[in-house]
């Protein structure tokens, strides 16, 4: 389990060098895809990461994908409503 969290924390650092190269929207989706399958995965195994949870290493992981994704949404977000606003103005 330790390792798709870190499998995702590795995508998340990803995402972060494509917003700060020049935006790729086809890279974004691809990596957007890779966290959602590991997300699923995640909840399919919600069980053991509840048993799990208390662990100091799950509980530092989990800080620091946290902590990552806030940092992202930040930056990539508003690149993602302007791309929306103009997908929308095309149509």
């Amino acid at each position: 389990m330790i390792e798709k969290l870190e499998i995702f924390d590795k995508n998340l650092n990803k995402l972060d060098e494509i917003n700060n190269m020049s935006f790729s929207f086809e890279n974004f989706n691809e990596i957007n895809s890779q966290i959602e399958k590991i997300l699923v995965d995640l909840k399919s195994n919600e069980e053991t990461l509840k048993i799990s949870k208390s662990s100091q290493e799950y509980i530092n992981i989990f800080n620091k994908i946290l902590n990552k994704i806030d940092i992202l949404e930040t930056k990539i977000l508003p690149k993602a409503n302007l791309l929306t606003s103009f997908s929308k103005s095309k149509s």
